[in-house]
């Protein structure tokens, strides 16, 4: 190695320093003799710093990322039940229930408005939205503009009438402030959505209300396992009591739909918690509406259209009906003399007539079914 020139510094070292310095790309590791420096032709000691303390670097960040996912979790399986069930004094199997139930409507266009005017004719007990609230990223704080023109004014009829609306997320909305649609629920009292997942316990008749976007998104990895605790608890608490079952979430299992089947890391939670379990899965995110029919004894209905339109995509294998239209659901319930519960179900689909309003509404399917109850797999042979 030639000797080293003009190198200079202006303060004594201890016994021995050490500093890296690059050399054609490689970090090194040199060390010098503790004298008074001036300019000197003696050679500095130079070597490459081992990868070893770079991959113990590493190592330690990714502990740390998995101690603070550990203890998030944790926090959220301490977490009280209580703020995620609602117990409802009403049956829905009266002649006056019907549930309307709309999916990823927040456009703010004249599509949405034409069916939210439509609704209002429908005569609904209750709306339920299955996410994508707003789009393209949900909302930035309650007191978000976009939060008047694309929700609170397309359905001031509901509000104005005090017909509950309940609430899931979709995957827009958790684009930006999540938490803040707790606090739109706090102050509009006709809105509900007490948490991110919540229960409902009618009577005879049991929601389980899911957040979807937990499961198919990596991000969230550290939100699954709270949710899927408290929903087998959730279920456990209403098997007793429970004759018709229904999840609801954003994300569908399967669908006719553009977007397809969910993820497999969402699937796989959806066909071991949900599927199988309930009678009835209500999901939108594929902006159609459809009756994909049965898997293991649940049935898969999406509605999806009441602001966003999607062409369709490949049928799924148990389709009975789909259309790519502007639309919503309604369901019906009424006890049967055998104690059961039935359900009627109807699609419509709406005409808008570009001014906000709507030219026609067109029934273009119609189901029923009578609900088994909850099928807790653990008492399944």
């Amino acid at each position: 190695m030639k000797p080293m020139k003009n190198i200079k510094h202006s303060a004594d070292l201890s016994n021995r320093e050490s500093s890296s310095l690059p050399c054609s790309g490689l970090a090194l590791q040199c060390e010098r003799t503790s004298t008074p420096w001036r300019e000197t032709t003696q050679p500095i000691s130079c070597k490459p710093i081992h990868s070893q303390s770079r991959q113990q670097g590493n190592a330690k960040r990714w502990f740390l990322i998995a101690l603070i996912g550990l203890l998030l979790t944790a926090c959220g399986l301490a977490e009280s039940d209580q703020s995620h069930h609602l117990e409802q004094p009403a049956s829905l199997t009266g002649n006056s229930d019907r549930i309307c139930v709309i999916g990823d409507p927040g456009t703010g266009d004249n599509t949405q408005y034409a069916v939210a005017r439509a609704l209002e004719t429908m005569h609904c007990s209750q709306l339920r939205i299955l996410g994508d609230l707003i789009y393209p990223s949900g909302i930035t704080s309650p007191s978000d503009p976009l939060l008047e023109k694309h929700l609170l004014k397309p359905y001031h009829y509901f509000i104005q009438h005090k017909i509950p609306i309940y609430l899931i997320l979709g995957n827009h909305d958790h684009k930006q402030n999540s938490e803040a649609w707790l606090e739109v629920a706090r102050q509009h009292p006709s809105i509900h959505f007490p948490n991110f997942y919540y229960s409902e316990h009618w009577g005879p008749i049991c929601f389980f209300n899911i957040d979807s976007s937990f499961y198919d998104k990596i991000y969230y990895l550290h939100k699954r396992l709270p949710q899927t605790h408290w929903l087998r608890r959730a279920m456990q608490r209403q098997q007793k009591s429970c004759r018709f079952s229904i999840a609801a979430g954003h994300h569908p299992y399967i669908s006719s739909g553009s977007h397809g089947a969910a993820s497999w890391q969402l699937a796989k939670v959806l066909k071991e918690e949900i599927f199988g379990s309930v009678d009835l899965y209500l999901a939108g995110h594929d902006h159609h509406l459809s009756d994909e029919g049965e898997v293991d004894g649940t049935r898969q209905l999406i509605s999806g259209s009441a602001g966003l339109l999607y062409e369709l995509g490949e049928p799924s294998e148990t389709k009975q009906f789909a259309a790519s239209k502007p639309g919503f659901l309604t369901l019906d319930f009424k006890q049967q003399p055998d104690g059961k519960i039935a359900l009627d179900y109807n699609f419509y689909a709406v005409k808008p007539d570009n001014k906000g309003g709507y030219r026609a509404i067109e029934k273009v399917w119609h189901g029923t079914m009578r609900g088994q109850g909850l099928r807790l797999k653990e008492d399944q042979p």
